[in-house]
């Protein structure tokens, strides 16, 4: 028996507003992008169209995100010990455990790195860490865990994604030096934009200064996704602020307030793009 049509609830109503009132901006900034990549050598595959899911990898970003929530926790003691450099002294990176440490790259260069199959650039005079959000202790030195309420069963749930409210607990202002840029990616979701705009920057004490826009393309040119379909879009949402600390000025004029990026989609859901 043939389901009866239902009516849009409020997200999609929602969604479809916002998508209609971007529409021109993806179509026409794309266009333009893909035509400067081309001119310049890029995007030139064959014409292609998606006709099925695009692969993933065995060791999709979701393996990489369950695989830093079985890792321990670090103790307090050891977290200086526990920074660590990412180029031994021949320059070699392959002896560095990536994972729930602090490691930078001391070097002059930019250092490529290799992670479950795939190559990344580590830029010079740079450190991160590689962990689940609730293994960031090595970030912050202080007594307690900002994860410590949350329930076991909650922290253990297969893929379980993050309730808004805990996202509130990263110790951002701990983090940040004044006027620091602070970047979010967001999906199609307008609720999920909201409250990164409205509920989540400010309580961090962020001001946004910018909305950019990331459209996937395939090598070339088209959308992944057709623009208007009602399943995925082809398109994500970069939010940019900047942290403010009382008395911080924020230099507004020195930022795009609507940009684009453009660039191959990955075999691996969420890659960073490369800007045409």
């Amino acid at each position: 028996r043939k389901r009866k049509h239902s009516d849009l609830n409020q997200g999609e109503i929602d969604a479809q507003a916002f998508h209609e009132k971007i529409r021109s901006v993806i179509l026409e900034g794309s266009k333009s992008l893909v035509d400067s990549a081309r001119y310049l050598g890029y995007l030139t595959g064959a014409t292609d169209t998606v006709t099925e899911p695009l692969p993933l990898q065995e060791c999709s970003l979701a393996a990489l995100c369950e695989m830093a929530k079985e890792l321990p926790l670090v103790d307090e003691e050891e977290q200086e010990e526990r920074t660590q450099s990412l180029a031994a002294e021949d320059g070699c990176t392959s002896h560095v455990d990536l994972f729930s440490r602090v490691t930078e790259n001391r070097e002059d260069e930019a250092t490529v790195v290799t992670l479950m199959g795939e190559e990344y650039v580590i830029p010079p005079h740079t450190a991160f860490l590689l962990s689940d959000f609730t293994r960031i202790q090595p970030l912050v030195h202080c007594e307690c865990n900002v994860w410590n309420s949350a329930s076991e069963s909650e922290r253990n749930m297969r893929y379980s994604s993050l309730p808004s409210s805990q996202l509130k607990r990263l110790p951002i202002p701990q983090l940040a030096s004044t006027n620091c840029l602070v970047v979010t990616w967001v999906t199609n979701r307008p609720s999920h934009l909201r409250f990164v705009r409205d509920e989540l920057y400010p309580h961090w004490g962020i001001e946004v200064v910018a909305e950019w826009f990331w459209v996937k393309v395939t090598t070339s040119g088209q959308f992944v996704f057709p623009l208007d379909s009602p399943h995925k879009k082809p398109y994500e949402v970069l939010v940019l602020g900047r942290y403010r600390a009382g008395f911080s000025v924020l230099l507004k004029g020195h930022w795009q307030t609507l940009a684009m990026f453009c660039s191959p989609y990955c075999t691996i859901n969420r890659v960073s793009p490369e800007r045409e």
